[in-house]
């Protein structure tokens, strides 16, 4: 089989195979070995070598370097990546912030109707929720972190 890829496409590709690459690089680092990261990771990295070794058939040479006989991607490449992973992150702490104390809260108030609404309609939360989520979404425009404390059972 033979796939045709205009340059465009093939750096999209590259693109790609690197943020993959990072989320299981990662979950590789970080997770034990039962969840099988680690292995992806290194066939990620495998598959992304591969790619990265066609740069010069798509006029893609000026992106790469060699190092210690590899070709790799160059660093400001790699960085311009990058910049999508660290937006990504960006958007899922908050988000997942918002979520995770909008649930907690959620959790704290709910009623008797809701719980039945819950159970009724295969644990999707009511509408409710959703003013719960905006009033953190709120707050974290406004102030990020700067409002948010935790409390310790401290003495």
């Amino acid at each position: 089989m033979k796939i045709d890829l205009t340059k465009e496409q093939y750096i999209r590709l590259l693109e790609m195979s690197y943020v993959a690459n990072s989320v299981l690089g990662i979950l590789g680092d970080v997770l034990t070995e039962e969840t099988n990261y680690k292995k992806k990771s290194d066939e990620a990295t495998e598959l992304e070598d591969y790619f990265i070794n066609y740069a010069k058939d798509f006029g893609c040479e000026n992106m790469t370097e060699q190092f210690h006989g590899k070709t790799l991607l160059k660093d400001e490449i790699y960085e311009k990546i990058h910049e999508i992973i660290d937006e990504y992150d960006d958007y899922i702490f908050w988000n997942e912030l918002e979520v995770r104390m909008g649930k907690r809260d959620f959790e704290r108030t709910k009623t008797k109707e809701e719980e039945k609404q819950i159970r009724e309609n295969n644990g999707w939360y009511p509408e409710r929720i959703h003013e719960i989520y905006d009033k953190y979404a709120e707050e974290f425009e406004n102030h990020g972190i700067d409002r948010f404390e935790v409390r310790t059972n401290e003495k």
